[in-house]
């Protein structure tokens, strides 16, 4: 008797062994959207219109990652524009700021015709950096 018990339970083990391959060959075909066929060579017609139900969701889903797919691309795309109009005013900004000590270099190095430097323009620039540094705003 504990031969038939122990031949009982190697089959068993043996069962539930195959079991487990056969399970992880069906999930890797369904991972590679190779159609699951019994022995005979037919598909299993088991669940049929559940896979209708499957696809029909795919295809609803298939419509969301498209909406998803546009909404990140326009998101992207206004991101896009949002960081090329910053870098825009950034070279504005540094052109004009360029400009002007081009301009305020030209005065500075200036020359009377005895090749002495002009202090009109020294004495502006003295005048405007100490009323900055006082924080005294004139307009005029």
């Amino acid at each position: 008797m504990s031969v038939l018990l122990c031949s009982l339970s190697e089959k068993q083990k043996e069962f539930y062994k195959n079991a487990k391959y056969v399970s992880k060959f069906r999930k890797s075909l369904k991972q590679q959207n190779i159609p699951d066929k019994n022995e005979t060579g037919e598909t299993s017609k088991v669940g049929d219109d559940d896979d209708d139900d499957k696809r029909k969701g795919k295809s609803n889903k298939r419509i969301g990652v498209e909406d998803l797919y546009k909404q990140t691309r326009e998101e992207m795309e206004r991101v896009r524009k949002e960081r090329e109009a910053m870098f825009q005013a950034k070279k504005e900004a540094k052109e004009e700021a360029e400009s002007r000590r081009k301009e305020a270099k030209g005065k500075m190095l200036r020359k009377t015709r005895h090749g002495q430097p002009v202090m009109k323009y020294r004495i502006e620039h003295l005048l405007e950096s100490i009323k900055k540094s006082a924080g005294i705003n004139e307009i005029a």
